[in-house]
């Protein structure tokens, strides 16, 4: 986590080199967006505004200067490997692109490499996801390479609970007997 100060445009030349800017942190200001960038570019991933002022510290010609604090996560190194899981986006949004380039779509099994779902495991991700475990894990050695970033990648749900999956169970009922608890389906 970092909080610092961004401007909202380009700072010139000519106040980069107004010492009195300089010392009042103004003149070495990254953009925002490219401060945001600077993390990604780092190989941090979450990347996300924590607070982000909606007033300006302060203003120079019309350049405005705000202080955000951001939180990133490293820990996303390494190939990826296909060991069956999946995740299935709860929402708000119909569809989303991850920075790596994963498409989820709301509701959807998707299929997704071992590192992405030890990351959805995870903060900042985990309120987003249901995780769909494999039924039988395949050890990360023996695992094929998995292709990110090609779109909706969907789980068939025989990948994860087993090709030979044939349970049949009772409809449970609501408001009855020992599991009643107030609560239903």
């Amino acid at each position: 986590m970092i909080s610092d100060i961004v401007s909202d445009e380009d700072v010139p030349e000519r106040l980069k080199q107004d010492l009195d800017l300089w010392s009042g942190c103004i003149s070495g200001s990254f953009r925002e967006d490219l401060f945001l960038e600077a993390f990604e570019q780092a190989g941090f991933y979450g990347v996300s505004l924590l607070e982000r002022q909606q007033d300006p510290w302060r203003t120079v010609e019309g350049i405005e200067f705000r202080s955000v604090t951001v939180v990133a996560y490293k820990g996303k190194e390494g190939p990826c490997r296909d060991q069956k899981h999946a995740v299935v986006y709860r929402g708000p949004f119909r569809q989303v692109e991850d920075d790596d380039g994963h498409v989820l779509r709301r509701g959807i099994r998707t299929a997704v490499c071992e590192k992405t779902y030890r990351i959805y495991s995870q903060e900042p991700y985990r309120p987003h996801f249901e995780l769909v475990p494999p039924h039988v894990l395949i050890p990360l050695e023996e695992a094929p390479p998995f292709p990110c970033a090609h779109g909706v990648l969907r789980r068939h749900p025989k990948e994860t609970k087993g090709e030979d999956y044939r349970v049949t169970t009772e409809a449970k009922t609501c408001g009855t007997g020992d599991n009643s608890k107030g609560s239903c389906c």
